[in-house]
């Protein structure tokens, strides 16, 4: 399953919002999914929201109405309801049913939607037999559109255990837990609901992992010959080390839930790890224990397909991890479409040449929202993406270093133009000389105001459009 579409109608910064995921289409070829999009922007214009949207949207109407059960001040305009559309695709090679929802269909796409309300009354025209029909709200709720495809898709792919439709979702804190506690050796089953939890609640752990560790650890302990715990396990360890750079290696699981991990030939309990190890972990160690549970009969689980969304995943992370990031998801899980916000240009440069960015972008005016796509970031460095029209940074120097930076190019216009100076300023403009000699010394990037600065400023200005 990947999401090709989403529209967002009335909903907080967000007006008529309508996105597409999936490429134009190949004559002779359906169109096919981007599988990382990027999204970019300053806070507070709606990334979170536009993700939270989308878990509503991916969980179902029972768990959207779980997640978010009171879903007050979302409506952009309280006279009207928001609407919430999503458009998902089933590849033929999905593992899993994709699709046969009753005679005479037969589809691997599908189109839903859900309402929103808010305090005030109001008028949500919700499909029924007859057609459209108009039913009156008074307090706020997610309401499900009833279509045939919603009514299908509720009992066929929403519900918790169907196979081929895997969607989860991750807010901005990803943790282990943070004391030692004893853990149960028992695990409940998995729910839609908890596959997005972390995105509406920050304070839910990640915890899944460490007590799935010690579960499969008490299930090879009573009996060795547990074939499915050691595949598990090796699974597991393979996959959550495979994204951290370093060499780390999970060491024993501890009778009272801590992981110990070896790294570079040292033991480091979970709770004593730094905390971007701890949010890799964390996001890693979930995932793979939420795709063993959806996927069980498949000989590797890390292949299986799906939507996963991730709120800042910068969020802890050096810029070393944050430029790799991307490419080591990709690798560990290749066949899932990753959705992630960031404030990173790492991160949006790493994604690589087959990844979609997209910057949303609010009107200071109205506080609408829109979003453009950024073309080709991946061909920028850091410097010349910051000052880009993706990230719209005026100068990557420190404040106080620009404005004297500016007030050097005012002094050297003055002397070439011969305007009168004081002693003061031709003081202070040797002073800037000097220090604009200092900017340059070993670095690659030109004398700010020389003609190579100026080309880099046409460049970014004109190829992230």
């Amino acid at each position: 399953m990947w999401l090709k579409r989403v529209k967002l109608e009335n909903i907080k910064c967000f007006t008529d919002t309508d996105l597409s995921f999936s490429r134009d289409q190949v004559r002779g070829r359906l169109p096919e999914p981007y599988r990382w999009i990027t999204l970019l922007g300053e806070n507070g214009v709606g990334k979170s929201t536009l993700l939270q949207c989308i878990a509503i949207l991916l969980a179902g109407p029972e768990a959207a109405k779980e997640l978010l059960s009171r879903p007050t001040g979302w409506l952009r305009d309280q006279s009207r309801p928001a609407k919430l559309t999503a458009g998902i695709t089933q590849d033929p090679g999905d593992e899993g049913d994709y699709g046969k929802p009753d005679k005479p269909w037969h589809r691997r796409d599908f189109s839903y939607s859900y309402y929103m309300t808010g305090d005030s009354e109001v008028q949500v025209p919700l499909t029924g037999r007859r057609g459209k029909k108009e039913e009156t709200y008074t307090e706020p709720a997610v309401i499900e559109d009833s279509t045939n495809v919603l009514s299908w898709l509720r009992v066929n792919a929403f519900a918790s255990g169907n196979k081929g439709w895997f969607a989860a979702g991750y807010g901005a804190f990803r943790r282990l837990t943070r004391t030692s506690q004893i853990l149960i050796p028992r695990m409940e089953p998995l729910t839609r609901t908890s596959n997005f939890v972390t995105q509406f609640n920050e304070d839910s752990p990640l915890s899944f992992f460490e007590r799935w560790m010690v579960y499969l650890d008490f299930r090879q302990a009573k009996d060795a010959g547990d074939e499915q715990a050691r595949k598990m396990r090796i699974i597991g360890e393979k996959t959550v080390t495979s994204l951290l750079p370093r060499d780390v290696k999970i060491a024993a699981v501890t009778k009272d839930g801590l992981i110990n991990f070896e790294i570079d030939g040292r033991t480091v309990p979970s709770i004593g790890l730094s905390d971007g190890f701890r949010s890799v972990i964390a996001l890693a160690g979930d995932l793979i224990w939420r795709l063993m549970q959806s996927f069980p009969d498949m000989d590797d689980p890390t292949k299986a397909k799906g939507i996963v969304l991730v709120d800042e995943l910068d969020i802890h992370l050096h810029p070393i991890w944050q430029r790799d990031i991307a490419i080591w998801l990709s690798e560990a899980f290749p066949n899932l479409q990753f959705i992630v916000a960031t404030h990173s240009p790492m991160v949006a440069i790493g994604a690589g040449e087959d990844a979609l960015t997209i910057r949303l972008e609010m009107n200071k005016e109205t506080g609408e929202v829109t979003a453009k796509p950024v073309e080709d970031i991946f061909l920028y460095d850091v410097d010349l993406a910051l000052r880009s029209p993706a990230f719209k940074l005026v100068s990557t120097y420190s404040p106080q270093l620009q404005k004297k930076i500016e007030r050097y190019h005012q002094l050297r216009l003055a002397l070439e133009t011969n305007e009168e100076m004081t002693d003061a300023d031709r003081k202070l403009l040797n002073e800037l000389t000097d220090l604009m000699r200092k900017i340059n010394l070993g670095s690659e990037s030109p004398t700010p105001g020389s003609l190579q600065d100026r080309i880099n400023r046409f460049l970014e200005g004109h190829l992230a459009q």
